[in-house]
């Protein structure tokens, strides 16, 4: 049957593991309250402080949703068009777009006076890029108002600008206002002061209060665009405004983009036409001159040979042109949109094999750009390793976009060899006819070469013409409500008890994470795996020890609290120890045995002392040997002489004999107790308790006292208790809460098997207690 030390049965399972679990977790609570309330305080007020002071200002967001549609898929004239190229939202981040936004809405002006409106301060006001930034103060004096300027920037402070009345409109620093007098007379503030920022500071700041994403990943044509500002209003306007510019924006380029086209294709139609009438004319003015003369030969295959060396010369001429304004793009957005349709037109108009694995990579890129988009500034890593990834694409759509152009040109070069065979058949008909033959391969190369054009520029004007909007202001973004400053500062500062809380108990858990001490009992026992026979409690300092044991005390130790039979909490801990001891004595016979520990400091020789005279009080002959060689401290605690000692006898020459030890120990003021000194230090102390000698010492000891208590030398660097282990009863090994390293005592318990093996138990010393429950406790079942 599995008992603890009560003889209460030990639970098992995963429930038992639970309940140690939570266990654990409470006595971390318990022996880190001090931690926890300290960091939980300090955050909690430094947070509720913060809040208070700069941030309970509510700020506003408000947001507008868009819709992308592909125009194409509506046009009369082509069915199968281009998806809407999704990496046009970038444009919300151009400087020359929100530039747009901060001069209309004047983003870059702002009121300084607090409580003052800028609609009711001044009939109106503008600003622009070139306006001066800095401060300005408007100051009334004598029926007239002062303009002051001041700029730290460039260390103007407090500069007199002008003065001007109340119907005046002041153009000044490339700003121009006209002042609300009656508003302005009725403020109770003697001046009001207006700030005017930098316009790029201003574009940057409106960048970092905008955002948008895609609702929906697949198809892309949602878009949301969300704005913030201390004013509700303000959030809707910035939303709204920058949607609608950005409509016109998009509306402009994609105009822009086909006029440029229209005009090309316009150039060409005149080009053709011309040439057109010019042959019509040579051929009308021949057959004039010569009417009987006729075409001897069929004339279609030279016609059909020079109208498709025309056609590669088309595509050859788009091709080169596509090229072109890839490499020569403006932006990469730009050069994005140049690369997709260099693409479509080699795997539609050429069926490039290696096009669709073009499209089909330049389609997977551009959907990791759209995922990134509503994740990511533009300058992160992962955009900026997309557009490398793209640039790579687009110079090998280059490279294959140019050896088709080369293809095209070997192509076109086997027709002209083609065509001048032909040609020499012709060059063998009378001259008439070879010049009328002649005359007619060349008008329908260039009545083809009309018709095509002719045909590209109409279908280039209707789609103009008939070409609707693809993005539409699906919901405008509307007025978000107003928020308490109250309310703001309460769900604040709940985010700061949360806050404030799990940091001190996270500090909590890592600091005992990292804590390798001990301070109850249980945690002793489960780190070690060792039985924990005793706990002692703190002494406390000698203003709290009762006067009748002082008057016991004289000289010796205050925190000898033993030495009468108050039952006190912590010398009731020394009796319970002893007997756990005298249990112990019955099942093993012991009659002797160690206390030690694993470094100074831990109350080896306090407890040694203080267990000695529990022993002799129950009317046990006892003695209390001090075995430190090294800094033996018992004389003190007792008040006794140090030497002679134990070492004294050790380097004697004396007969070990218990006349000769007797000379050697020394009476206690406790009736039953007696005590041997350490003596004069010496160089092998070690050597003198491993001798044979010392063996003997404490056979004819033992022989005479119920109880020996052997206090050694701390083993972490001293074998000596280890040596004596095989000469006693047992060790007892006494560690102190929340100072002894347990890892280090766990490896020097496995080192000295010795110890391990011989010990009785561990006693846990300077127990951190409740003392006035315990107190209140034992008096009351004293009373």
């Amino acid at each position: 049957m599995n008992l603890s030390n009560n003889g209460m049965k030990k639970p098992h399972g995963a429930f038992a593991e639970g309940e140690n679990e939570i266990k654990k977790y409470l006595r971390i609570l318990k022996r880190r309250k001090i931690l926890i309330s300290t960091t939980f305080l300090a955050v909690f007020l430094g947070w509720l402080g913060y809040v208070s002071l700069y941030d309970s200002y509510p700020v506003y967001s408000s947001s507008v949703l868009l819709y992308f549609q592909n125009p194409r898929t509506m046009s009369a004239v082509e069915e199968k068009g281009q998806t809407v190229n999704a990496s046009r939202i970038t444009f919300l981040e151009t400087n020359s777009l929100l530039g747009q936004i901060v001069q209309e809405l004047q983003l870059n002006f702002s009121i300084v006076t607090p409580g003052v409106s800028k609609d009711k301060l001044f009939s109106f006001v503008d600003v622009n890029p070139e306006s001066d930034p800095g401060l300005y103060r408007v100051a009334p004096k004598g029926g007239q108002y002062e303009l002051y300027y001041s700029n730290p920037a460039t260390k103007v402070k407090d500069r007199l600008l002008l003065v001007f009345g109340a119907q005046d409109t002041v153009r000044i620093h490339h700003i121009a206002f006209q002042v609300n007098a009656p508003y302005l007379s009725s403020l109770p503030v003697k001046a009001v002061e207006f700030n005017v920022k930098n316009f790029d500071s201003s574009i940057k700041s409106l960048k970092s209060r905008i955002s948008y994403k895609w609702l929906d990943r697949k198809t892309l044509t949602n878009l949301s665009i969300s704005a913030t500002s201390g004013s509700p209003e303000m959030a809707a306007r910035i939303a709204n405004t920058l949607a609608e510019k950005f409509v016109q924006f998009d509306s402009s380029i994609k105009n822009r983009k086909g006029n440029e086209i229209l005009k090309i294709l316009e150039d060409q139609l005149q080009v053709a036409k011309q040439d057109l009438d010019e042959v019509n004319q040579r051929l009308q003015r021949f057959q004039e001159i010569n009417p009987q003369v006729t075409a001897a030969v069929p004339l279609t295959p030279v016609t059909t040979l020079q109208q498709n060396q025309n056609d590669l010369r088309l595509k050859i001429n788009d091709l080169k042109n596509l090229i072109a304004r890839t490499e020569n793009a403006a932006s990469f957005n730009e050069q994005l949109d140049q690369a997709r349709q260099l693409v479509t037109y080699l795997l539609s108009a050429e069926g490039i094999p290696t096009a669709s694995v073009f499209d089909q990579e330049f389609n997977a890129l551009m959907t990791e750009r759209n995922g990134l988009a509503g994740k990511y500034a533009p300058t992160h890593f992962l955009f900026v390793e997309n557009e490398n990834k793209f640039k790579s694409l687009i110079a090998k759509v280059e490279t294959a976009a140019r050896e088709h152009v080369t293809k095209l040109m070997d192509r076109a070069s086997n027709l002209e060899k083609n065509i001048s065979s032909e040609q020499q058949n012709l060059a063998r008909l009378p001259l008439k006819q070879r010049q009328l033959s002649e005359l007619m391969v060349e008008q329908g190369v260039k009545r083809n070469v009309f018709e095509t054009v002719l045909t590209r520029y109409n279908q280039a004007k209707i789609n103009s013409e008939v070409e609707v909007g693809d993005v539409f202001i699906l919901d405008p973004a509307p007025v978000p409500p107003v928020q308490s400053r109250l309310s703001l500062i309460l769900k604040k500062s709940l985010l700061g008890l949360a806050l404030a809380l799990g940091l001190g108990l996270g500090l909590a858990i890592v600091r005992e994470f990292f804590d390798k001490t001990v301070q109850t009992p249980e945690d002793l026992e489960t780190r070690l795996k060792l039985p924990v026979i005793g706990s002692i409690p703190v002494i406390h300092n000698d203003s709290e020890v009762p006067e009748n044991i002082k008057d016991l005390k004289g000289k010796r130790d205050t925190k000898l609290i033993t030495l009468d039979y108050s039952p006190t909490l912590e010398s009731e801990s020394y009796r319970d120890l002893r007997t756990k001891l005298l249990f112990m004595n019955e099942n093993k016979e012991l009659s002797s045995f160690i206390v030690t520990s694993l470094r100074p400091g831990e109350g080896k020789s306090l407890t040694s002392s203080n267990l000695a005279i529990t022993f002799a009080q129950q009317k046990i002959s006892t003695l209390l040997i001090d075995g430190d060689l090294r800094r033996g401290v018992l004389h003190n605690v007792f008040g006794n002489k140090k030497k002679p000692g134990l070492s004294d006898f050790l380097i004697s020459k004396a007969t070990v004999d218990y006349e000769n030890l007797s000379k050697l120990i020394q009476k206690t003021i406790i009736p039953n107790l007696y005590m041997i000194t350490a003596g004069t230090p010496i160089p092998n102390p070690t050597e003198m308790l491993g001798s044979e000698r010392m063996s003997s010492v404490l056979e004819v000891l033992k022989s005479r006292f119920g109880m020996l208590l052997l206090d050694t030398a701390p083993f972490q660097a001293s074998s000596d208790a280890a040596i004596l282990s095989t000469s006693v009863g047992g060790i007892l090994v006494v560690v102190r809460a929340e100072y002894t390293n347990i890892e280090q005592l766990s490896r020097k318990l496995q080192e000295y098997r010795n110890i391990h093996e011989n010990m009785l138990g561990l006693v846990l010393n300077m127990v951190k207690v409740d003392m006035k429950k315990e107190r209140y406790q034992y008096s009351y079942y004293n009373y």
